[in-house]
């Protein structure tokens, strides 16, 4: 399918209560609503439908009641700190590492909302938004596309179209903005701030004073943890076949696939941070000789933050030292955890063909690994 030309932008909220009438007529958002939804939600929110006039009001009464469901029947315990840096009436650009499709910024919002705070704008990649339907679900819900597919002229000047927008929308205290650290998911979970994402946020900088300019996106460096991921087969087995053929593209099927497990599997604990604004540490940037060594000072920046506030989970210290055949972090996991551990990873690996038994089994364990890997590596 060919990705038609797009320029960052959500409804507005007049435009939002024809957007759900819209959404709502569609027999397949229907049936979704019904096989993911109890049905006393589902009766409810095809209640409140006709009551949804702003994007505030669908997160209300539609995405926040379907976050509480998966939350319930998926997440052990949902946890966050550092709240106490963000003030109810700044706006903030929010950089979070990005683990899971939808839930990263749905979550992070769900967060916000709940402690009367304002939702943030969502960036999110044009493979998502591949018919009518997504496409109404994810801008009614605040979100903008990022075009990744094109000739490399019109993908340049989207760029810096977005990054006027994303300036704008911050500068003017219209709202919040959440984008990744990188271009899809870190699949292997080593989480790194791509330094093409933060040229593109510099794009937009007229005076050339980059320091001064970063300052006043306001970023905060987000970090998100979740004990178990739902989607480690999945990737791992991404990553295989792309290893054996060159050619392999991922569909919109298989991204569908990612997102509805994401959403359904089981995921454990799960730990939002909120790191401080950056204001402060942006004054490293002054002593850096080009605005090349600026950006890729502060992608250190932010991955430094991610990886420190990463909240660290048993499966995580279980598979560093797996990697490493060590026994260094065994007091995290000894005993009957271990054992759970250990069956754990060998269901999953028991599902890989047998060609792909060694190299799955070492990328499966780095998924969980490499947060253990980064948090260290700042010890020295």
């Amino acid at each position: 399918m060919q990705k038609k030309d797009t320029k960052p932008e959500i409804y507005r909220d007049e435009q939002v209560k024809a957007a759900i009438q819209e959404l709502f007529s569609y027999q397949d958002f229907l049936d979704g609503m019904e096989a993911f939804v109890p049905v006393q939600l589902n009766k409810l929110i095809l209640e409140e439908k006709d009551h949804v006039e702003t994007a505030y009001d669908f997160q209300k009464k539609v995405i926040r009641p379907f976050l509480k469901v998966v939350k319930k029947s998926t997440i052990s315990q949902l946890t966050y700190s550092g709240l106490e840096h963000l003030k109810s009436d700044e706006h903030y650009l929010f950089i979070s590492n990005h683990r899971d499709i939808v839930l990263d910024s749905a979550f992070l919002n769900m967060v916000l909302l709940e402690n009367g705070m304002q939702t943030s704008q969502i960036a999110i990649g044009d493979n998502l938004v591949a018919n009518r339907l997504t496409e109404l679900i994810f801008k009614i819900n605040k979100s903008f596309v990022v075009k990744r597919s094109g000739n490399p002229r019109d993908i340049y000047r989207h760029a810096v179209s977005l990054s006027a927008y994303i300036f704008d929308t911050i500068h003017q205290k219209k709202d919040s903005v959440w984008i990744a650290q990188r271009e899809g998911r870190a699949k292997d979970g080593n989480d790194k701030t791509q330094v093409s994402l933060l040229k593109m946020l510099s794009l937009n900088d007229h005076q050339k004073d980059l320091h001064q300019y970063l300052q006043k996106l306001k970023i905060i460096p987000v970090s998100i943890s979740y004990e178990f991921d739902p989607c480690a087969f999945l990737k791992t087995r991404e990553f295989l076949e792309k290893q054996e053929k060159s050619t392999y593209k991922k569909s919109f099927h298989q991204d569908a696939e990612h997102l509805l497990l994401g959403i359904k599997g089981h995921k454990g604990a799960v730990h939002f941070h909120f790191e401080k604004p950056l204001h402060r540490r942006l004054n490293q940037l002054e002593s850096v000789g080009s605005n090349k060594e600026k950006i890729e000072r502060l992608a250190q920046i932010i991955d430094k933050s991610i990886h420190l506030n990463y909240k660290l989970n048993p499966i995580n210290y279980y598979a560093y030292d797996y990697l490493m055949q060590s026994r260094a972090f065994e007091a995290y996991y000894k005993g009957p955890a271990e054992d759970s551990l250990s069956t754990y990873f060998e269901m999953l690996i028991e599902m890989l063909p047998i060609k792909w038994k060694d190299a799955g089994t070492e990328y499966l364990h780095k998924i969980y690994a490499y947060p253990v890997k980064n948090a260290i590596s700042y010890q020295n």
